[in-house]
């Protein structure tokens, strides 16, 4: 798990630095000379480009991609199987909610540093800088919906991990297309393409079709298995409307920010913003879970239950953001849907083995419309 922090360090400092120096991208210009001969100069700062820089952009590009597939199914897989193995303590959501947004509060003003904006000193004054801009800020209040709604998603995301297959659960959290973009639509007015309607419409076919069976072996049907895909398909969809909502509203603040004309103090970065929507998100999972789940608090002890593997699904959620962050850096949407497309196929694969998941038809022809709605949607 250190290891994969550490990849994530590297990809989203050196996507900083790509983003933050544009104008250093080199480019080669071959001139045909008489006599056959050729001659390679660089167009830009007057150094040639090394014929490793290319291969070296493609081993990061391909190197993020692999990060988030390998995120998404190891969160889905081990947040599956931390909530469904016998225990004599089994850990709570909330305690695990509050955990993960402290990580990412924590990880954003880290990031803050390393991004820099001009500023220079030691590692300790930066970081009490980054920290002054992320909360010294009197507008923060208007980040209190998106906290909120944060903190509720992620409560919902463990409610159905513990009532659906990590197949069914990652197919049916491609919802979150959907919701967003009708949110895009009612918050923001952005008008969408046709061929973005004919994705969200083939995604809304392909998650109708993918929900026909209830996604559960025939020998498990009845009416506790219906009741458990219920339950679990209801906690998807309300993840789904809160995310789509809270990205939604958040881009919207940021957005906002970004375009006040205000002279007088400088802009705030979108990494203290992610520390302040974080710090906000633990201050009230932490009064949920006190609220919810004191009793069991008090009688067990705080963090009962916490073995290495709920530590591993603490840090796989919090860096989920991390590793989005590059994907954007080095690659674009259109590899972003291959990415999750593979990662639902290593899901679905190692269900099979590890969880007893049987694939049906109807799975099948679902899962097939929603990857095709992702790319779609990623090419528009």
């Amino acid at each position: 798990m250190v290891g994969f922090w550490a990849v994530v360090v590297v990809l989203v400092r050196c996507g900083q630095a790509r983003l933050a120096r544009p104008g250093r991208q080199r480019c080669i210009a071959v001139k045909q000379n008489r006599g056959g001969t050729t001659t390679t100069t660089s167009t830009s700062d007057g150094r040639w480009l090394r014929p490793t820089s290319w291969s070296s952009r493609q081993r990061k590009k391909a190197l993020s991609l692999v990060v988030l597939t390998v995120q998404n199914s190891a969160l889905t897989l081990t947040m599956r199987y931390s909530r469904t193995r016998p225990h004599k303590h089994k850990y709570l959501a909330s305690e695990a909610v509050v955990l993960c947004e402290i990580f990412k509060a924590v990880a954003s003003l880290f990031f803050a540093v390393l991004a820099g904006d001009g500023r220079r000193g030691s590692f300790a004054t930066r970081l009490a800088n980054a920290a002054h801009d992320a909360y010294a800020e009197p507008g923060s209040y208007v980040l209190l919906v998106p906290a909120a709604l944060y903190a509720v998603q992620n409560n919902l995301q463990y409610v159905a991990a513990s009532n659906l297959e990590p197949a069914i659960f990652q197919l049916l959290y491609q919802m979150k297309l959907l919701t967003t973009a009708f949110f895009s639509v009612v918050l923001l007015g952005r008008r969408l393409k046709v061929r973005q309607w004919a994705s969200i419409a083939l995604l809304a076919a392909g998650l109708a079709e993918a929900s026909s069976a209830n996604s559960a072996p025939p020998r498990r049907r009845g009416p506790p298995a219906h009741g458990v895909f219920l339950t679990g398909f209801a906690a998807v969809f309300a993840a789904c409307c809160t995310s789509g909502f809270s990205s939604v509203y958040f881009e919207r603040v940021v957005k906002r920010a970004a375009t006040a004309k205000s002279n007088d103090k400088p802009k705030i970065s979108v990494w203290a913003r992610n520390a302040q929507l974080a710090t906000l998100s633990s201050i009230i999972a932490a009064t949920g879970a006190i609220l919810k789940d004191g009793d069991k608090i008090r009688r067990r002890g705080v963090l009962a239950g916490f073995t290495p593997l709920v530590w591993t699904v603490v840090a796989l959620q919090a860096g989920g953001g991390l590793c989005t962050a590059a994907v954007i850096a080095y690659a674009d949407n259109l590899l972003k849907g291959f990415a999750t497309g593979i990662s639902m196929l290593l899901s679905t694969i190692a269900s099979c083995y590890w969880f007893d998941f049987h694939i049906t038809s109807p799975f099948i022809a679902g899962a097939t419309c929603v990857l095709g709605a992702i790319c779609l949607y990623a090419r528009s």
